[in-house]
């Protein structure tokens, strides 16, 4: 029963990260500025996790939890971080900062949770910290500084909200993740022109919110409490490699060399370490 749900955990984790990883595709077709399309996708993604409380009945509590307030509060700290992110340095910088979320991730696990990094697990980190240096080549860091750091506090809030899904595996916090986005949307309306959009744009920002936030999260919320936390986010850093993939697939942008090689590495090391634990677990227990 526990391999089942461990293999069940890596799937569901591996899926969220695809549904992550569309939101190149949704920015990429919607002529809106930032503020905008974050607002409207964090009030449809809020919606569509209301419905998915209702539909799937009492599992989920809506009553407010100390631990469930801190979630939410993080959360919301690591959405509204990368628009501003993005604006105040490049696409690039950010995505190869977000591609240590594995490491804070494993260390915040090891720490907090006192989960054993396994070798195995300790090889794909340093795999990937590799994939995720051969990304930075090309790019500057060192500017823009405030920039990379709002991409930072987005990477390591998504660490911390990793860990916490696994910390309080026994509940489900898709209630604080809702809250977040109810949150981060009010603050986003101060500087969004929320009727700027038309009728084909909302059901672009729809589908934004209900795929790479709403389908994510539920999916991600769910393996997160089978699976280490940095098991978690390891196959969570698909998001990283499959993003450009996607773009360039839908519009012919063809990524930069660095990018090609670097997620080429991050994308091995992790479906190679992916089918390493499936295989293990999938062992007959003596």
């Amino acid at each position: 029963m526990l391999q089942k749900s461990y293999r069940k955990g890596l799937l569901f984790v591996a899926i969220s990260a695809i549904a992550w990883s569309t939101a190149g595709l949704f920015i990429r077709v919607l002529p809106l500025d930032a503020w905008t399309i974050l607002f409207w996708r964090s009030l449809f993604a809020a919606v569509f996790l209301a419905i998915y409380f209702v539909v799937d009945g009492p599992r989920h509590s809506l009553r407010p939890t100390g631990r469930g307030i801190i979630v939410a509060a993080s959360l919301a700290m690591a959405l509204l971080a990368f628009i501003p992110a993005c604006q105040q340095t490049s696409i690039a910088n950010v995505a190869a900062l977000y591609g240590t979320t594995p490491v804070f991730t494993a260390i915040l696990g090891w720490l907090w949770l006192g989960e054993k990094i396994r070798p195995a697990t300790l090889l794909a980190i340093v795999t990937m910290a590799a994939g995720t240096s051969v990304l930075v080549w090309g790019t500057d860091l060192e500017s823009d500084l405030i920039g990379n750091a709002l991409a930072f506090v987005m990477t390591f809030m998504t660490s911390f909200v990793a860990v916490c899904m696994r910390r309080y595996r026994e509940e489900s916090l898709l209630a604080s993740v809702c809250a977040a986005n109810v949150f981060v949307s009010m603050v986003s309306l101060c500087f969004a022109a929320p009727l700027s959009p038309s009728l084909r744009h909302l059901v672009y920002l729809a589908l934004f919110g209900l795929v790479q936030v709403g389908l994510a999260f539920a999916f991600y919320s769910a393996g997160a409490r089978r699976v280490p936390a940095s098991q978690a986010s390891l196959i969570g850093a698909l998001e990283t490699p499959l993003a450009p993939f996607w773009v360039w697939l839908a519009f012919g942008e063809t990524p930069p060399l660095s990018t090609l090689v670097g997620g080429g590495i991050i994308t091995a090391s992790t479906v190679g370490y992916l089918l390493a634990m499936a295989g293990l677990a999938a062992r007959p227990q003596r």
